[in-house]
């Protein structure tokens, strides 16, 4: 199969806690992708699907911080989902359990973080659960290493024009504070299998902000 695909993306997630419970989340999106198959090609620059999204703390459970949040992903002019044709527009939903505890790992700082969601496609698109999951430890006073994975089940349509999007990506990502709070993310990532997914391979650079 004759297949490429590119993409550059500047992205900036915030995080934002209005009371002790309640946190507003926004993720908009700068993207330049370009795919390619056999002599077809779809290329734009543009936003991409923006996430705003609401969590609210739960009770906890033990020594596990627990929440909700529930959101949506306004559609942009690029890639508004990884098996949509670019542009495709549609506002997919999506709600979210999330569940974290701080823990050791050689005696050093880490934590656990497990988030399980349900996205609601649209415009053609089967609908998802999602599971992401991420193990993070303080190597060093200053240095973070995280290891995650995020898994899609697509959930089977009646419907025969809408394909079923599986897809299992590795993440590994090592965080710099060179200030007390201001770090420097490098992070490598592969999609390790999938189905209707490119199987792609991203290096990504990041800037986190404490405030």
């Amino acid at each position: 199969m004759d297949l490429s695909f590119q993409k550059y993306e500047n992205a900036v997630f915030l995080e934002y806690g209005l009371t002790e419970k309640w946190t507003v989340v926004a993720r908009p999106a700068v993207q330049n992708v370009r795919l390619r198959f056999e002599e077809v090609v779809d290329q734009a620059k543009g936003f991409g699907a923006t996430e705003l999204s609401v969590r609210r703390a739960l009770p906890g459970w033990k020594q596990w911080v627990i929440s909700a949040q529930s959101g949506a992903f306004i559609p942009g002019s690029v890639e508004n989902g990884f098996n949509k044709p670019l542009g495709q527009s549609g506002l997919d939903w999506e709600v979210r359990a999330l569940a974290g505890r701080s823990l050791k790992l050689a005696k050093r700082p880490g934590f656990v973080d497990l988030q399980l969601a349900f996205r609601e496609r649209s415009r053609g698109s089967g609908n998802e659960v999602r599971l992401d999951a991420t193990l993070g430890g303080q190597v060093t006073r200053r240095m973070q290493v995280h290891l995650q994975s995020n898994i899609v089940v697509g959930i089977p349509s009646s419907r025969p024009d809408i394909r079923t999007v599986d897809s299992l990506k590795a993440q590994a990502s090592a965080v710099w504070f060179f200030k007390r709070k201001t770090g420097l993310q490098l992070s490598l990532s592969r999609t390790m299998v999938g189905r209707n997914v490119v199987r792609d391979s991203g290096l990504t650079l990041g800037l986190w902000q404490k405030f």
